[in-house]
């Protein structure tokens, strides 16, 4: 789900409460941002128009580099990268979640942000807002659009959609106590992006297997943390000899840092469940139509391995050098020390205006 601002108006940016808390590529491509040689939308001129059908799916395809073979001896080091590093958890690992600490790309962004956020039960406090809740219809129309091919009333085929799902009642009811304006503005914002979904997006073979809100799991340290992943969309069967997935994420707001360090992890998550990692992942942007995608190098991986090692210590409570460091001004009000102050802004999960076009 996305939880970045959408255009959905100054007014209507107010949180309440949670009740419980394959071609070549065309056109200007990008420079590369790293090792990894990201390839998004071109930058937005004049003549720039959103790409669709065929074209879109060509971009999401085809990166320009070799799919990553299957190299068990490679999955096998990054395992150990990341078991070697855990070894001494499991004494500090509070029992929770069926005994396992669950690692999810939200909780290594918030703890990798800010020392404060280390609480495994603040996770749950977050309050709903216009922009989540625009985030979460576009989820659920996009699952729609992807398996049955359109829209109908696109507000209410949502609502419909979150609805089959308990673990959203709070959210849908939340929606139902919004004031008749705000609702209008949700629903025009809503409206929109699903018509843009609906005549950009291609349609997908059925051999490539799509599959929408997959969940992707690994297992560390004999079974006491868990790397957890739901992606948007996954296209591709499974890996045998060569990648063969490709990972898509959608986003109904702007683009931000840490959306590039969301899909990474995904990678690793499936790179350490599957005989090979994916090819590529990607973020689709439905308010603008623009697409971010990055080839999936094993020096990505890496990376990102050592990134989910440093945040999943600190979630488990381990000693760690970020104690000492600066905490975002939400945390930093808390009955608790240090309170060394930094602005929301220096965090990792700030909203940052890119040039368009170019990597987050």
């Amino acid at each position: 789900m996305d939880t970045t601002e959408s255009p959905v108006g100054e007014r209507a940016r107010r949180g309440r409460p949670s009740p419980d808390g394959a071609a070549t590529r065309t056109g200007r491509t990008r420079q590369k941002a790293d090792a990894g040689g990201a390839v998004g939308t071109p930058p937005r001129g004049p003549e720039w128009r959103p790409l669709s059908g065929p074209a879109l799916l060509d971009r999401l395809r085809v990166t320009g580099r070799p799919r990553p073979p299957s190299d068990p001896a490679f999955t096998a080091d990054l395992r150990r990268l990341l078991e070697s590093g855990l070894e001494d958890l499991p004494e500090l690992v509070d029992p929770a979640d069926g005994g396992r600490l669950v690692v999810t790309k939200d909780r290594l962004t918030r703890v990798l942000a800010c020392p404060g956020h280390r609480t495994a039960d603040r996770f749950g406090e977050r309050s709903f807002t216009i922009p989540m809740v625009c985030g979460a219809l576009v989820d659920a129309l996009f699952r729609q659009i992807v398996t049955v091919g359109s829209v109908g009333d696109p507000l209410a085929d949502a609502l419909d959609g979150l609805g089959i799902d308990e673990r959203q009642s709070a959210l849908v009811a939340w929606i139902g106590d919004l004031a008749p304006s705000e609702l209008a503005e949700l629903r025009a914002e809503v409206d929109r992006q699903a018509q843009g979904l609906a005549h950009r997006w291609p349609a997908l073979d059925p051999c490539w297997l799509p599959r929408t809100q997959e969940s992707v799991r690994a297992m560390l340290a004999g079974g006491m943390i868990e790397l957890s992943a739901r992606v948007d969309l996954a296209i591709g069967r499974p890996a045998e000899a060569e990648s063969s997935v490709a990972i898509v994420e959608v986003k109904s707001g702007a683009r931000r840092p840490a959306h590039r360090d969301d899909l990474r992890f995904y990678a690793l998550v499936e790179a350490l469940r599957s005989p090979a990692p994916p090819f590529a992942v990607a973020t689709y942007y439905s308010r603008t139509g623009e697409v971010d995608v990055e080839s999936v190098t094993r020096d990505m991986l890496v990376e990102t391995a050592r990134r989910c090692l440093v945040g999943t210590r600190a979630l488990a409570g381990a000693p760690s050098e970020a104690d000492s460091g600066a905490w975002c001004s939400a945390c930093a009000v808390l009955p608790r020390s240090p309170v060394q102050t930094a602005p929301t802004a220096a965090a990792d999960t700030a909203v940052v205006a890119f040039p368009r076009g170019q990597a987050a």
